[in-house]
């Protein structure tokens, strides 16, 4: 089974100090110390978790990050936990807008580390798991469960398929199960990204972001998937 994380950052000290202890958590460790090298590692590997510094030389951490999610020829749902400078919120900000699923501040303890890895790797685990059969249906939406299939039906009553990621699959289906119910923001971390989730409550509004950009016909001003302000989101029937 493939347990190999990719450590990627400048800061070959820092590099060997996570790979250490790492390993001696049970992980096999694969190293890069640029955007370009971390990029064909995420390719020819296909890691388990990635974590990823945002200031890189040749290829900048946010460009992996968005590759890594975005680029067909690299595109991979490994979760990834980026590393950010004290103080820089709007790096914080831009990375888990192009996908980045949790983040740690520079300096920080190798044992918080390692605990944001397990986290990590539990929620994907569990949301890569088999469910069961059946089927949602709100709108012109319709999602399968166990085909972990999404498609929109359109004006001429064709449909076709939506690709989501996991996230977004999850997301929208717990929007559907309760359709028509404003469902709120606590609700939504919890039943997406769980109970140990250490990031930042936006990454919320951008995947409801993402998933209007891939299923309304006009994102900004929504049909389907709405917000309820002072409460979270809800899905109209």
């Amino acid at each position: 089974m493939n347990n190999s994380i990719l450590v990627v950052d400048d800061e070959r000290l820092l590099v060997e100090a996570i790979s250490y202890n790492l390993e001696k958590s049970g992980f096999t460790v694969l190293t890069a110390f640029d955007g370009e090298t971390a990029l064909s590692q995420a390719r020819d590997a296909k890691p388990k978790l990635v974590i990823l510094d945002l200031m890189l030389p040749r290829v900048s951490g946010w460009e992996v990050c968005r590759a890594l999610r975005q680029d067909p020829e690299y595109r991979i749902a490994a979760p990834i936990l980026m590393l950010t400078a004290r103080g820089e919120e709007a790096d914080k900000v831009l990375g888990l807008e192009l996908g980045a699923d949790d983040y740690l501040v520079k300096p920080f303890g190798m044992n918080e580390l390692v605990a944001r890895v397990r986290a990590l790797l539990r929620r994907s685990t569990v949301e890569a798991a088999p469910e069961e059969s059946g089927t949602l249906q709100a709108g012109n939406i319709t999602l399968d469960i166990s085909r972990h299939e999404v498609r929109v039906r359109a004006d001429d009553g064709e449909s076709a398929e939506v690709q989501l990621s996991i996230k977004e699959f999850q997301l929208l289906r717990t929007l559907l199960g309760q359709s028509g119910k404003a469902v709120p923001r606590e609700t939504l971390l919890e039943r997406v990204w769980g109970n140990d989730f250490y990031g930042d409550e936006r990454t919320l509004d951008v995947h409801i972001r993402w998933l209007r950009e891939k299923l309304e016909a006009n994102p900004s001003q929504p049909k389907y998937i709405l917000t309820v302000r002072g409460v979270g989101y809800k899905f109209k029937e």
